[in-house]
């Protein structure tokens, strides 16, 4: 009678005994997993970050790049009978003689203008020569081209590129006459004078007219190369 109760008594410690092993090795087992769990989160939500800097640092590069772009939509235009080529802004391009106008009717324009027979020998001089073809290439736009009056210019050089920068404010008309902003860069290539001009002719001369224009020049000016 003793001998059962005692035998029993001891099964029940060593069930208890083990029972206290298995809790101990399922909470070790339960901790560990989340340690590992924490881990992960951890490394995942620092990914998450890399990847959201990541992206946007290359939305920021993308807008950078389509802003330095966009201005020059219009594709490339290359010197007649020349491997000259320059990118220009999407306007309607009308070609006149020897100078190719880019225009925004009653607003802008810029005008790539070649002085075929110039015999000018430094980049000033090119501009002297090529805005004389410029001003018998205008006749038909704005009541002519009367002349120019350069307030601010210097020679400069632009990647391999010497030019002649110019701003002032080129004078229109016949009947009607008035002034409107311009800004351009002389140049020579080949032993041929060449220039980019640009000119807000709307009258009201607004600050954003100015503003676009020589972005587009400044812009076309840095695209002159010899290989498209």
């Amino acid at each position: 009678m003793f001998k059962d109760k005692k035998g029993i008594s001891l099964i029940a410690i060593v069930l208890i005994v083990v029972a206290i092993i298995v809790v101990g090795i399922v909470a070790t087992i339960l901790v560990i997993n989340k340690g590992n769990d924490n881990n992960s989160n951890s490394n995942n939500s620092n990914n998450n970050s890399q990847v959201t800097t990541n992206k946007d640092e290359n939305t920021m590069q993308d807008t950078q790049n389509n802003s330095s772009t966009n201005i020059l939509s219009g594709g490339t235009y290359k010197i007649p009978m020349k491997d000259i080529y320059i990118d220009t802004p999407n306007w309607q391009e009308i070609e006149q003689g020897f100078t190719e106008l880019f225009i925004i009717h009653e607003s802008k324009y810029v005008a790539i203008t070649e002085a075929f027979e110039s015999a000018a020998t430094d980049v000033k001089s090119a501009h002297n020569e090529t805005f004389k073809e410029f001003i018998l290439n205008m006749q038909n736009y704005e009541g002519g081209v009367n002349s120019i009056n350069i307030t601010n210019e210097k020679e400069t050089t632009i990647g391999d590129l010497k030019t002649y920068y110019f701003e002032g404010t080129i004078n229109y008309g016949r009947d009607t006459i008035h002034d409107g902003y311009a800004i351009g860069y002389s140049f020579i290539l080949g032993g041929t004078s060449y220039e980019i001009i640009g000119s807000v002719i709307d009258e009201s001369q607004s600050a954003e007219l100015i503003e676009e224009v020589s972005e587009v020049v400044n812009a076309m000016i840095k695209t002159v190369r010899t290989e498209k």
